[in-house]
């Protein structure tokens, strides 16, 4: 990432000049001007519509080169193409197995006419702009597709554009997409859609999902014992009778009682059971694209069907019969700013994950991080469930909050961080070879809806109290309104961790309806008088479990063990094997915390060998210069990109230090001076404007800083 954005930096100061192109978020722009009044604004014109916008500087310098990817600058629309080319990856890369060869012809014919038409219609237009002449965009539009060696209408060039703008002009996706609505799937009636539907979502799609001969089968029953009647959606109106629906799947009411009452008779209808192959292939559709299936459910049978049905957690509410039989993990992006203690200028927002137990609806543990949800998230709030809590305590806040103990069965969405190797092993060790219990992850099978209201309720009442009460709240989506935030933002991490510690202790003693009037701390004592909640003692050895266990292995070599270009060493190193009787070189794992790789821990199996610490990270009075695995990352990146053939990323780390040092203290006396601006200088800029711009939270401010500075001098010029 660290590459991308030097590069796009470079691109930006180059790039800005009155006549140039701009290829960002898939549009071309010509660059017109820059705001007279407000220099954080560039004036441009949409080259395909002629039309004039505005884009802001902020923008273009903090692209973070995700999907939409850092701008482009090319002095003619010509080069500008050709950069944006040979950005594409190579037709022949793209896997096109499965898919005809007449759809793949479409997609190049597609890919073809949009960008042959877009071409001649820009060539077109800067023919007139030189001759002073005016020139209709759609005029031209229908000169180009006439001009085609096979002419198209105009409605089928906006067909072919919108399907190429809509998959980013990729010939797979597009080849793809022209398949047919019905591809792969049987043409089945109402009834029978509903009847597979409900038996997917009612026995498929659970916490311990069946296997899908199982689910068939039960298919096969329901229809024997029915005589192949169901509910007929069509006799029903908008409302399906949920009591049929039940009655129908109860095997222990006969289905002459049904039909006996001609009221339900009347909504019944004679149905089929579908092949066991277009069944198989059915619910695999339905696997491979989880929110499409959810739409298809609400547009079948009705949002409320979809919610009877995936209202997961309170369906896991009534069931519980004890605390710690089911712990549902969440996240929540906290809406208030807060801002650095060293600079106190630098905004940033924080993630919480809260792990909830479903039968106290107890916050059994949390963890508040700068970081999106990761492997950290979940096994920090994991290490602060498992043990009495002594955090809220310490910060001087009065009222029970006694829930502890390992879950024994962790319910996750299917987010790529829970699905982890490290994640799993923690939920494995923590029991201590048996002696305790362990964790069974459950991963939320697809296309299943969130957890529930219950858990929405607790954020949505923390947000509340949040938008209340904290200066740097974010009240909306609004613009206006997050920028009044980020002016207002003055609290600090410190401050955040403790409102939501009072929060939740407010919250843990607070009378709940669903529980009958008692607070979840009384619904929790009430739940563990009939058993001993057992868990193992907090020791070093059980918080080293909760570090991240890395996938890979190493060997001990001469100069210690080898990770993320560092040597790790420790006395402890002396005693442990290099080679097993075989002659084999010994494998080894190791845990560490990303945001600091000063110190790793070595295992053997399941031993613990020791810490060892990094050689080249130590400083000169013996201490350890502490530094993340993103810093890391990101120092190394930059190294190789801006030193002359140097690799040495831990020489840049320090000067990015002593660097950074020195320009706070620039940009503190550049502050005091803008707070003074010169009446009537092209350079006097608005304070507010100067410090968001400089206070985004990235972590190349200088290189940031020298960007907005160069550009104001342009500016001014």
């Amino acid at each position: 990432m660290a590459r991308i954005q030097a590069r796009s930096a470079e691109s930006i100061e180059k790039g800005l000049k009155p006549g140039w192109c701009l290829h960002w978020h898939h549009q071309v722009y010509r660059v017109l001007a820059v705001d007279p009044i407000n220099p954080f604004i560039i004036h441009v014109e949409n080259c395909a519509t002629s039309e004039p916008s505005m884009l802001r500087m902020e923008d273009l310098l903090l692209a973070d080169g995700g999907r939409e990817g850092p701008p482009l600058f090319a002095p003619t629309l010509e080069r500008l193409q050709k950069e944006i080319e040979s950005l594409k990856p190579p037709p022949d890369l793209a896997p096109t197995s499965g898919i005809p060869q007449a759809l793949l012809e479409k997609a190049d014919r597609i890919i073809y006419v949009v960008e042959t038409v877009e071409r001649m219609v820009a060539e077109r237009e800067s023919r007139a702009t030189l001759r002073g002449e005016k020139l209709q965009h759609t005029t031209a539009l229908g000169w180009a597709c006439s001009m085609l060696d096979d002419p198209v209408r105009l409605t089928a060039y906006y067909k072919y554009r919108r399907c190429y703008r809509q998959h980013n002009g990729d010939r797979v996706s597009i080849a793809v997409s022209l398949r047919r609505a019905t591809y792969k799937k049987m043409k089945m009636d109402k009834a029978q859609l509903h009847f597979i539907d409900t038996l997917i979502l009612r026995y498929y799609a659970r916490s311990r999902p069946t296997t899908p001969l199982t689910l068939y089968r039960v298919a096969e029953s329901v229809i024997k014992r029915t005589n192949s009647f169901w509910v007929d959606p069509d006799k029903c109106g908008k409302l399906i009778p949920e009591n049929l629906v039940e009655e129908l799947l109860d095997h222990r009411l006969p289905i002459k009682a049904i039909l006996d009452n001609a009221e339900k008779r009347r909504l019944l209808t004679h149905i089929e059971l579908p092949s066991r192959a277009w069944f198989y292939q059915y619910l695999h559709w339905f696997e491979a694209q989880p929110e499409h299936g959810k739409a298809v459910v609400i547009a079948r049978h009705g949002k409320e069907a979809w919610e009877r049905e995936h209202m997961v957690f309170d369906t896991f509410v009534h069931r519980a019969a004890q605390p710690l039989q089911y712990v549902f993990a969440d996240h929540y992006l906290l809406d208030v700013f807060i801002v650095d203690e060293a600079t106190r200028s630098r905004i940033d927002r924080l993630w919480l994950t809260v792990l909830i137990d479903a039968y106290s609806r107890c916050i059994l543990g949390m963890a508040l991080l700068y970081e999106t949800p990761c492997i950290e998230s979940i096994q920090n709030a994991l290490l602060h469930a498992i043990w009495p809590k002594k955090s809220h305590a310490e910060l001087g806040i009065v009222g029970d909050w006694a829930c502890y103990g390992i879950p024994q069965q962790l319910y996750l969405d299917n987010a790529w961080a829970h699905h982890s190797h490290s994640l799993e092993d923690l939920a494995r060790a923590v029991s201590h070879g048996g002696k305790y219990d362990t964790i069974d992850l459950v991963f939320r099978p697809p296309y299943k809806g969130r957890y529930g209201a219950l858990i929405e309720r607790f954020f949505g009442n923390l947000s509340g109290q949040i938008k209340q009460s904290l200066p740097g709240a974010i009240l909306s989506s609004d613009p206006k309104h997050v920028r009044d935030a980020a002016k207002q933002a003055c609290l600090l991490y410190d401050d955040i961790y403790r409102f939501v510690q009072q929060m939740i202790v407010d919250y843990q003693n607070s009378p709940h309806s669903e529980l009958e009037g008692m607070t979840p701390h009384e619904k929790w004592c009430e739940g563990m008088r009939s058993g001993i909640n057992l868990v193992p003692p907090l020791t070093d050895r059980v918080r080293r479990l909760f570090l991240r266990k890395s996938p890979e292995t190493r060997v001990i070599t001469r100069k210690g063990i080898s990770v993320f270009g560092l040597h790790y060493w420790s006395p402890d190193l002396s005693g442990a094997e290099h080679v097993d009787k075989n002659g084999k070189r010994i494998e080894y794992s190791f845990r560490y915390d990303p945001s600091d790789i000063s110190t790793i821990t070595l295992y053997r199996g399941e031993i613990w060998i020791g810490d060892l610490r990094a050689k080249e990270l130590r400083l000169a009075d013996g201490s350890l210069k502490h530094i993340s695995l993103w810093e890391r990352e990101m120092a190394k990146d930059l190294a190789q990109d801006f030193s002359t053939g140097r690799r040495d990323w831990l020489a840049y780390v320090n000067e990015i230090d002593e660097l950074s040092k020195r320009r706070t203290g620039e940009k503190k006396k550049a502050h005091q001076k803008l707070k003074r601006p010169v009446q009537g200088s092209s350079s006097s800029v608005d304070v507010q404007a100067m410090e968001k711009a400089t206070s985004g939270g990235s972590k190349t401010d200088s290189e940031y800083t020298r960007l907005l500075a160069n550009f104001l001098k342009m500016d001014s010029n």
